[in-house]
């Protein structure tokens, strides 16, 4: 049996690595079967109504840059779904009518209010009720780090 040569990670790096990985999917896979079984809608979907709530209008491509859960491109196609079921309008910006805000409609303000309830009782009842206190504050430690070494 060949011997492992050194690698530039360690093992419990490696490991580290792959349990962050399988632990998002976990949680996006329960969290996403929660929304597909009451509102028909992927995580993806919902993570578009929760990032435009409060920010409303936004320019398409900013809105596209801020998800973590899909591409700008899958992310134009999902707001144009919106808009076609009636829960998103596209709108001119005044001081440059080339961009495109997006906004919603009184429908569906209501519906995001729903389908936000809906996530984040499955955000509560699959991320945070396990951890504790320390295990957030650790999430948090390490997501500030990440992201400082990315800048």
């Amino acid at each position: 049996m060949p011997v492992a040569t050194a690698g530039i990670i360690s093992q419990g790096q490696e490991d580290a690595w792959f349990a962050m990985l399988s632990a998002h999917a976990a949680v996006t896979a329960r969290i996403d079967a929660v929304l597909m079984e009451r509102h028909r809608i992927s995580f993806a979907t919902a993570e578009i109504l929760c990032r435009l709530k409060d920010r409303e209008p936004q320019p398409v491509r900013v809105l596209a840059r801020q998800l973590v859960s899909v591409s700008p491109t899958r992310a134009s196609r999902l707001v144009q779904d919106l808009i076609d079921a009636g829960y998103l309008q596209r709108g001119a910006d005044q001081a440059d009518g080339r961009i495109s805000l997006i906004s919603f409609t009184d429908e569906g303000r209501r519906y995001t209010a729903e389908v936000g309830r809906t996530f984040e009782d499955a955000v509560r009842k699959y991320f945070v009720d396990p951890l504790d206190d320390e295990d957030i504050a650790a999430l948090i430690r390490i997501w500030d780090k990440l992201r400082a070494a990315s800048s």
